[in-house]
């Protein structure tokens, strides 16, 4: 990677040049450009994506998600100003499409259905407002958050007390947090609800499943699994499938 860099940064040198006569990337005056220098680059990048914060701790084997941002924008303090106004950007965005399909007639089945409709209007109704400081921003996130979590193939509307993956993780004694754990899902959990958008993952994670069903080479307990969850899938089809449309609740 060092190597790599050496020539990226002398090919940028020796293709292209400053108003000035210099060079793009001048000579540090430090040391070398090396990988490790790019640390709290990469952690920048990685907390701003959905999710990125936790990715990011675990990649650093940080104790504690409040490190990691310290980790994430110690370099720069305009940062975390950065990750917090890029955040609403990404919770404003994502409820005007939530927003926008639902108005389309986008279908929604599921427990957690009803309150998605309802989160996804009230975040709607959001005007927008002129933010000068980041606490600011961090308040106004809190305010207008639904906290919809769109996942693979399904969709968490989060709510602490009837999460099923926060619920188990108090009953195992292990630390929870303030968003859900995907890795940790349960079909049974009362915060899931399913959009069409899930219900397309859920048809091509179906035929994978079929296919491993009817694998010979696969061992039995593969195969046992993947039928269950081919069970437990088409359930989730047929739920949603029996489910009335959108514009079809609204005409009523």
């Amino acid at each position: 990677m060092t190597r790599a860099l050496d020539k990226f940064i002398g090919w940028l040198n020796s293709s292209f040049r400053r108003p000035d006569g210099q060079p793009v990337v001048p000579p540090d005056p430090t040391r070398n450009i090396h990988p490790s220098r790019f640390r709290r680059t990469l952690a920048y990048f990685i907390v701003r994506r959905p999710r990125g914060l936790i990715a990011a701790a675990l990649q650093y084997a940080h104790v504690s998600t409040k490190v990691t941002l310290s980790y994430a924008g110690q370099a720069n303090a305009s940062w975390l100003e950065d990750v917090a106004v890029e955040r609403l950007e990404l919770i404003v965005e994502q409820s005007e499409r939530d927003w926008s399909l639902l108005e389309q007639g986008e279908q929604i089945s599921g427990p957690a259905a009803p309150e998605y409709r309802s989160r996804v209007a009230r975040a709607h109704r959001f005007a927008g407002r002129v933010v000068n400081r980041v606490r600011n921003v961090e308040r106004l996130v809190s305010q207008v958050d639904p906290s919809i979590h769109h996942g693979d193939g399904m969709t968490c509307v989060w709510q602490a007390e009837t999460a099923a993956c926060r619920n188990t993780r108090i009953a195992q004694r292990l630390p929870v947090g303030d968003a859900p754990i995907e890795a940790e899902c349960q079909s049974t959990c009362q915060n899931l609800a399913h959009t069409d958008r899930d219900i397309a993952q859920l048809h091509e994670r179906l035929s994978v499943l079929e296919a491993a069903v009817t694998d010979p080479l696969a061992p039995h307990p593969l195969r046992d699994r993947a039928e269950a969850q081919v069970a437990q899938v088409r359930k989730v089809l047929e739920r949603h499938a029996g489910t009335p449309t959108t514009a079809t609740e609204n005409s009523k």
